[in-house]
């Protein structure tokens, strides 16, 4: 962490005592407080030169935890989108265990549960949780039939990632795409249309003539391929997920920072640290949690390759 990023800290805890609050008691009210005092030094003292990165440093964190564990030290309606690759009991795991530690579909589902109505918790108000899944197995569509029961989740579109890339079974159609179940937490929800638009097909609309002034809204099918030649590719997670697909739910169902209120994504498996690597590219807030020790330390080093943030960890 840099001296400015620890002079912030210093300078927040006086001011606190002073108001009488004491100091935050949790990560997030302290990140919170750090960043509107810094925010303030940025305008008022442009001369610090003070990098987005340097910036990204006190409000970001991803912990090596459990995901019960670290959603219950986050506040309730504290965060604006939610993001996340669960296990999906198909022991796709590399000998891990990770994806095959439960003795029953229902057990599995049980442990869903729990960790899907903390996420609900934590949700702020016409914000989406979107879960990433499979119809490999019935587990999965157990779990979206479950999970659209939740009070107060409302199922909407879900998305699915088409790509033509790896191997494939000679005796069938290639199974080649992957499911974002997507729920918004009350019937509205946020979604940022022109921010996503793609360039139409079609350039005047066919009644009146008229040229179209914007793109298209895309639809809930997006092809998108892994390269795996790039850098972006991380070849040592099974389950990595594509940070343009990333980009794009983040762009939509989260808030646009600005100066007065930031804009924060979660993941609480984290995995290869796609999900944070999109939010910070994307000016969001990240917090998170991996409790695979040797993932959540590759995944820090390549967070850093890919956005130049070095992300607190405690």
């Amino acid at each position: 962490m840099s001296s400015f990023v620890r002079n912030v800290s210093i300078w927040v805890s006086p001011y606190l005592f002073a108001a009488g609050n004491g100091f935050p008691r949790t990560y997030e009210t302290y990140c919170t407080t750090c960043y509107r005092l810094t925010a303030v030094c940025m305008s008022r003292y442009p001369s610090l030169n003070i990098s987005p990165a340097t910036l990204a440093d006190i409000i970001t964190m991803l912990v090596n935890d459990d995901c019960l564990r670290f959603l219950a030290t986050l506040a309730d309606d504290s965060v604006d989108l939610i993001v996340t690759d669960p296990p999906y009991y198909i022991g796709f795991d590399g000998g891990k265990g990770w994806d095959s530690q439960w003795k029953t579909d229902a057990e599995y589902l049980a442990w869903c549960d729990e960790w899907t109505r903390e996420c609900v918790r934590v949700l702020k108000p016409n914000r989406m949780l979107v879960v990433w899944g499979t119809l490999k197995v019935e587990s999965n569509l157990l779990y979206r039939l479950q999970t659209s029961k939740i009070t107060g989740l409302v199922p909407q579109n879900e998305i699915i990632w088409s790509y033509n890339w790896g191997g494939r079974a000679k005796t069938n159609f290639a199974r080649k795409h992957e499911i974002a179940w997507c729920w918004s937490k009350g019937k509205d929800f946020l979604f940022n249309a022109d921010d996503v638009r793609v360039t139409r097909k079609v350039t005047k609309n066919i009644r009146t003539g008229e040229e179209y002034t914007k793109g298209t809204i895309p639809t809930c099918v997006w092809e998108q391929n892994n390269h795996t030649m790039s850098a972006e590719f991380c070849g040592w997670h099974p389950t990595t997920k594509n940070l343009d697909v990333l980009d794009r739910i983040i762009k939509a169902y989260s808030p646009v920072p600005t100066d007065e209120e930031d804009s924060t994504v979660l993941d609480i498996f984290s995995g290869s640290g796609s999900t944070a690597i999109s939010a910070l590219r994307n000016n969001r807030k990240f917090l998170g949690c991996e409790l695979d020790p040797d993932y959540h330390t590759k995944s820090l080093t390549r967070i850093h390759d890919l956005t130049g943030v070095t992300v607190p960890t405690k």
